[in-house]
């Protein structure tokens, strides 16, 4: 009897987590026909985040490289290689994430417009990146060169990021005020 009892109990309790399970997953669908404005108006939409952690972490990267060598009389190999690998993966990684919110975006001119100039200023970013790996990388290592090249990443780094926040608030204002 108590093992009878205590199967319909267990029965029971796993029939009830499954159906609370399933509720919670069915409502954390998204609706069929949803549209760009239903992503954007929430924190759910992974691109923009994504693109965000990414070019955050390529400033970051960059800071951190320039505040080293203005300490280092010269970089170490090591470094300038793991700065080149990594940096230069944020970077990719940045651009992947932005096309796929233009592809996502399409049907709002304003927005593509928005993504096209972060595009731009980011591609302006890995020319700044390859002429400071250049600098680094180079037999005659010229403190001043590869300083400017630095300064040049950071401050274009620094615009692309405060480019894709406006953008993201704009974006975010507007979708969620199209949903009201």
């Amino acid at each position: 009897m108590k093992a009878t009892f205590r199967t319909f109990v267990c029965t029971g309790a796993l029939a009830v987590l499954a159906a609370v399970g399933f509720q919670t997953l069915a409502q954390a669908q998204p609706l069929a026909g949803s549209t760009h404005g239903d992503k954007i108006s929430g924190s759910a939409y992974w691109p923009a985040r994504a693109a965000t952690r990414h070019i955050e972490s390529a400033r970051s990267y960059a800071q951190e490289f320039q505040t080293y060598v203005t300490k280092a009389k010269q970089p170490e190999p090591s470094v300038v290689k793991d700065i080149k690998a990594e940096l230069g993966r944020y970077l990719d990684e940045a651009q992947k994430h932005l096309a796929t919110m233009k592809k996502d975006f399409a049907a709002d001119k304003e927005a593509v417009a928005g993504i096209e100039g972060i595009e731009k200023g980011l591609a302006v970013a890995i020319e700044n990146n390859k002429a400071m790996i250049e600098c680094c990388e180079n037999q005659k290592f010229d403190t001043i060169a590869t300083m400017t090249c630095c300064t040049d990443l950071v401050k274009q780094l620094d615009k692309v990021h405060a480019e894709h926040v406006a953008l993201m608030k704009k974006l975010a204002a507007k979708y969620s005020a199209a949903k009201k």
